[in-house]
C-alpha cells in the first residue's frame, strides 16, 4: 500500500470545496497547526504513528503540497512536537510526550466538556514577581484562567483548588459575586470576540450540517476532510473559550450551539472517515490499528 497517487485529487462536493476555499483564504494557512489536528484527532486513537506518505496524501486532499508539509514537519520536529523514526527509506512520525500531553489536555475540552455545576465561587491567583511571571501567566491563561490585572488571574471554582507556590502563584477562593459575575468574566476574557468566532463557525459549517441532516452522503475522503477541518476550526475556538458556567456568560451564548453542531457533523462523518483511514493510512507496522475505546465516546455526553 506504500505508494502515493500521482494524479490530482478528485473534485469534491460544493460544500467541501467551500470549506477548502475558506481555509486557503486565511493568511497564513498554518499547515503545522493542521498537522497537529490530524495527529491529535485521527492518529493518536489509532496507535499514534503515521507514515509521512499517508500524511502527505491527506494534506494534498486539503490542497497543501508536499513541500509545505516537509517544511512544517521539520518545524514541528525542531520544536519538539513530533518524533521521527525511519524504516528503510520511509519516515514515520508520532507526537512527542510534550505534544501528546498537550493534545490530551485539549481532548477533554474539545470532545468531552459538558456544563459544570457552579456555586458562584471563583479561584483567584496572585502571581509572584520575577522574570518568569509572564511565562507563568501565559501558562495559566492556557489552562482557562482570565487575567484581570497583570499579576491577578481568575477562573470559576468547581471543587479543586490548585496548590499554591509562593515562588510562583498563590491561589485562594472568593465568594460569588451575584450579578457582578458576568462583569468579572467580561473583564477577564474577550467574550465578545469568542462569541463572534462561534457565530462565524456556525455559519461556516451550516451547509455541511444541513446536507448531512438531509441525508446527503459524502465520500470517505470527503468525510475525512470534513472531520479534520471541523475539529481544526472548533479546536481553535474552544481552546480560547474559558468554558465558563452559564450564569457567568452573556445571554444566548453560542458556544453550546457550536458544540452541538460539531457533535452532529462528527458523528455523521465518523464511520466513512474511519473507513478511509482503515484502507489508506499506515503506521510503522502497516495499517493503522483500530481506534481505542475513548474514540467512540467523543461528543457522546451531548
Amino acid at each position: 500500500m506504500q505508494q502515493l497517487d500521482d494524479q490530482a485529487r478528485p473534485p469534491f462536493s460544493p460544500e467541501v470545496e467551500q470549506l477548502l476555499k475558506a481555509f486557503h483564504a486565511q493568511t497564513p494557512i498554518r499547515a503545522w497547526s493542521m498537522i497537529i489536528t490530524i495527529f491529535g484527532d485521527c492518529v493518536m486513537p489509532r496507535g499514534g504513528t503515521l507514515w509521512l506518505g499517508s500524511l502527505t496524501r491527506i494534506m494534498e486532499a486539503i490542497d497543501i503540497g508536499p513541500g509545505v508539509v516537509r517544511t512544517a514537519m521539520s518545524r514541528l520536529a525542531a520544536d519538539n512536537w513530533l518524533d521521527r523514526s525511519k524504516v528503510g527509506r520511509n519516515s514515520y512520525y508520532r507526537l512527542t510526550d510534550k505534544g501528546a500531553e498537550t493534545f490530551k489536555g485539549a481532548t477533554r475540552r474539545i470532545y468531552f466538556e459538558t456544563t459544570r455545576s457552579w456555586d458562584g465561587q471563583w479561584i483567584i491567583g496572585f502571581l509572584a514577581s520575577g522574570s518568569d511571571r509572564a511565562t507563568r501567566r501565559e501558562e495559566l491563561l492556557g489552562r482557562g484562567y482570565g487575567a484581570i490585572a497583570p499579576n491577578v488571574v481568575v477562573r470559576p471554582y468547581t471543587g479543586v483548588l490548585p496548590d499554591s507556590d509562593p515562588q510562583n502563584c498563590v491561589f485562594s477562593t472568593i465568594d460569588g459575586l451575584g450579578p457582578n459575575a458576568w462583569t468579572l468574566a467580561e473583564q477577564g476574557w474577550p467574550l465578545e470576540k469568542i462569541s463572534e468566532g462561534y457565530h462565524e463557525f456556525l455559519e461556516h459549517y451550516r451547509a455541511i450540517d444541513e446536507a448531512l441532516v438531509s441525508g446527503q452522503s459524502f465520500s470517505q475522503l470527503e468525510s475525512l476532510i470534513i472531520r479534520i477541518m471541523l475539529i481544526h476550526d472548533f479546536r481553535r475556538l474552544v481552546l480560547r473559550d474559558p468554558l465558563l458556567p452559564p450564569s457567568a456568560l452573556p445571554k444566548n451564548w453560542p458556544g453550546d450551539a457550536a458544540r452541538q453542531l460539531s457533535a452532529r457533523i462528527y458523528h455523521r462523518v465518523m464511520e466513512a472517515s474511519e473507513m478511509w483511514l482503515d484502507s489508506r493510512a499506515e503506521g510503522e507496522y502497516g495499517p493503522l490499528p483500530a481506534p481505542d475505546f475513548d474514540f467512540y465516546r467523543r461528543f457522546n455526553a451531548l
